[in-house]
């Protein structure tokens, strides 16, 4: 395992690549997170940039992962389960219940979304560290754009051994990785509000749908109607197979 102070310097190393200050800063006194739910089975995949930080909630989550390699394990494939037991509030999974609860066409309910996310959906980090907040460049330079290329490229490896039946893509990071830089193509583009697209595309034949800004932020003129009905409506309209897929009762 890495000595602490290695540990920190690498995280700060990766925070001074990005040339970020203040609460953006990447913590390394925090374990780093790559994935949580139970992703050998979840049919849904999200990716997004990087763990947030809670002074609330992160210190009892610190505490069950730093007791063991095997509580680690445990705590991340069990995540949403923590969360309810714990009964944390959180704005972020409260509009990705709604997504959720939209997308397998089921009632919306804050008791019973942490059931959704344990059963059908799991969360890959692109970069695995904490932080408070986070803005990456719009404009990466060689280093940024090979260090987030591996991470993608190494995540989407991992992931898709699995068979996951839908990868999602959230947030600007993404659009500029995947499609500023050509990294994908054949991909068809939908605009849900002025400042807020959807791209719809496949890789190796899995479905895929990548938001162009942070799809919890309300700053998009996204309401929580749009992440219920719309937004669902126009990933099952481009992939008409996908209820069956994800065995939407």
């Amino acid at each position: 395992m890495r000595k602490p102070v290695d540990y920190q310097k690498k995280v700060d190393s990766i925070s001074d690549m990005f040339q970020l200050t203040g609460k953006n800063r990447l913590k390394g006194d925090n374990c780093p997170v790559y994935v949580v739910g139970k992703f050998q089975q979840a049919p849904i995949i999200m990716f997004g940039i990087n763990p947030g930080y809670s002074a609330i909630n992160n210190p009892a989550e610190e505490w069950e992962a730093r007791q063991s390699w095997y509580h680690y394990q445990q705590l991340y494939s069990n995540f949403f389960k923590f969360f309810a037991e714990n009964k944390f509030e959180s704005a972020y999974y409260t509009a990705l219940g709604y997504f959720l609860a939209g997308l397998l066409r089921k009632e919306f309910s804050k008791h019973m979304m942490w059931k959704l996310f344990d059963t059908y959906l799991a969360n890959i980090e692109l970069i695995p560290y904490h932080s408070e907040g986070i803005s990456l460049p719009s404009d990466l330079s060689e280093p940024q754009l090979q260090y987030l290329k591996t991470r993608y490229n190494n995540s989407l490896e991992f992931i898709t051994q699995y068979n996951p039946k839908l990868l999602i893509f959230n947030g600007k990071v993404w659009s500029v990785l995947l499609i500023k830089n050509n990294l994908i193509e054949g991909y068809e583009r939908v605009e849900i509000s002025s400042k807020f697209n959807i791209y719809f595309y496949k890789l190796n034949g899995i479905p895929c749908v990548l938001f162009d800004k942070f799809f919890q932020s309300h700053f998009w003129g996204i309401s929580n109607n749009e992440r219920y009905s719309t937004i669902p409506y126009h990933i099952h309209n481009h992939f008409d197979d996908l209820s069956a897929k994800l065995s939407i009762q």
